[in-house]
């Protein structure tokens, strides 16, 4: 039975589950459309891969060649004007997307966006950039490239705020507030979200001494990073927090995700669906936006002080009704 055993191993070597000749044809198509190729390179690159390996003659890249031409492909035969190179001029394996699929690509972007997973938009965002080389149309191949929410987001600078999030470190940045105009801020990034199609960076603002968030797409650079440790940031740091807890019921409940510093504590799935939820919150002017949003669908339960700020910003609103 062993000897059995070591017979049918020694059968899935490469050369007994492969065409060569096909094999062969799919390796010289990928480096053909990578750039032209004279034989003697096509020679060079067989002899170097690993299920090849072995060195052919330059009839065997003649046989490779007319394959792939069989296969519908067009190669022009090398030539002085073409430095005796083969040049792939078309081929039948291009994917192609029309606008109906790209509109349906954009579907799913969108989709992404309601559910605020900033990092699942950003792969996405980076994959369509890859689908956009296979559209020839130059309207829809904008769709796939800026049609986006995150079209007015220095990418570069995303990504070394989203470092600055992992490390926490203090940044000087250069913000354009929509009341105070221009500014430099300290401020100590925590971490990013994305809400209503912007993109909001989190955390510690020191110039107003309070746990605050900016639009991403409202900050110029970063002036210059602070490498200090955690003895030393709390000196400087520290995040007041308020643990709320509130219900949601309805399709408020049903549709709800859990959000940074929130966790569902009891789920109630009799009669009307129903979460209880507890929240740390660091920034009450964030969080009483979000629950006037769910509506009569949501109801806080603790603290009082968070309670009576909701129902003086209600009273407000009402009296500015009142008064036309």
């Amino acid at each position: 039975m062993q000897n059995k055993n070591l017979a049918h191993k020694k059968n899935l070597n490469t050369d007994s589950n492969i065409s060569k000749t096909g094999y062969r044809a799919l390796f010289l198509l990928i480096n053909l459309l990578k750039s032209p190729l004279s034989r003697d390179e096509i020679l060079e690159i067989f002899k170097n891969d690993f299920i090849v390996q072995n060195s052919l003659s330059k009839d065997s890249v003649t046989n490779t060649i007319n394959a792939l031409k069989k296969a519908g492909c067009i190669i022009s035969r090398p030539t002085q004007r073409t430095k005796n190179k083969y040049i792939l001029r078309y081929h039948p394996f291009k994917t192609y997307l029309n606008k109906n699929h790209v509109e349906a690509l954009q579907t799913l972007r969108e989709n992404v966006v309601t559910l605020g997973d900033w990092e699942l938009l950003i792969k996405l965002n980076d994959l369509y950039t890859k689908f956009a080389y296979f559209v020839e149309d130059d309207e829809v191949k904008n769709i796939l490239l800026y049609n986006h929410p995150l079209k007015n987001i220095d990418i570069n600078l995303l990504r070394r705020l989203i470092s600055y999030c992992k490390s926490k470190q203090f940044i000087n940045i250069n913000y354009i507030s929509s009341i105070n105009g221009a500014e430099g801020l300290d401020f100590i990034p925590e971490y990013i979200t994305l809400e209503n199609e912007k993109l909001y960076l989190w955390g510690y603002n020191k110039k107003y001494n309070e746990f605050a968030f900016l639009r991403i797409d409202k900050i110029n650079q970063v002036n210059a990073v602070f490498f200090i440790d955690e003895s030393s940031q709390s000196k400087h740091y520290h995040k007041e927090e308020t643990i709320v807890t509130y219900k949601l019921k309805g399709l408020s409940a049903m549709m709800y995700l859990t959000e940074i510093g929130e966790k569902i504590i009891e789920e109630s799935p009799e009669k009307e669906y129903q979460l209880t939820i507890t929240a740390k919150v660091s920034n009450k002017f964030s969080f009483l936006q979000k629950i006037l949003s769910y509506g009569t669908d949501c109801l806080i339960i603790s603290p009082d002080s968070i309670k009576k700020e909701l129902l003086k910003k209600l009273e407000t609103m009402k009296s500015s009704y009142k008064n036309g």
